[in-house]
């Protein structure tokens, strides 16, 4: 969420709060909270108004260049709340190690793996190979046979 989004979302809650009414606030009633240093028009505040209605802050039920029907959803009062910063572990809270990966032993298991594995994976291969040559075999019999 942008600034200009920020301010006046938050000039928004001030004026209507997060009841389940809608209210109708003028334009210059919404630019008058913004504060200082805002450099926004009516045009400004009507592309942010519609803004916020697309990402789900405000329910609007119709606007117009000097004046708003809107409804502030409780999502919105959420966006303003600062993040929560996390609570720092103290030493009574245990904590669970972290497994450190050790190369050889990875280097181990994959040659294990590839030595157990690779017989088996070739006569799978050979097998199946075998198995499309018979197919493809007994298919061009039969074919030759009924064809001439």
């Amino acid at each position: 969420m942008q600034d200009n989004e920020k301010q006046v979302l938050a000039a928004l809650v001030q004026l209507t709060g997060t009841g389940d009414t809608f209210k109708v606030l003028e334009a210059d009633e919404i630019l008058g909270r913004l504060p200082e240093g805002t450099v926004m028009d009516k045009q400004a505040l009507g592309a942010v108004i519609r803004e916020l209605r697309g990402t789900g802050y405000l329910d609007v039920k119709y606007l117009t260049p000097d004046e708003y029907c809107l409804l502030v959803s409780p999502r919105a009062e959420e966006a303003l709340r600062p993040p929560r910063e996390e609570e720092p572990r103290s030493a009574d809270t245990p904590q669970t190690p972290v497994p450190q990966r050790n190369e050889e032993t990875v280097r181990k298991k994959a040659r294990e793996y590839d030595a157990k594995t690779a017989p088996k994976l070739f006569a799978i291969a050979f097998a199946g190979s075998m198995l499309g040559g018979m197919i493809v075999a007994a298919l061009a019999i039969i074919l030759q046979k009924f064809a001439l």
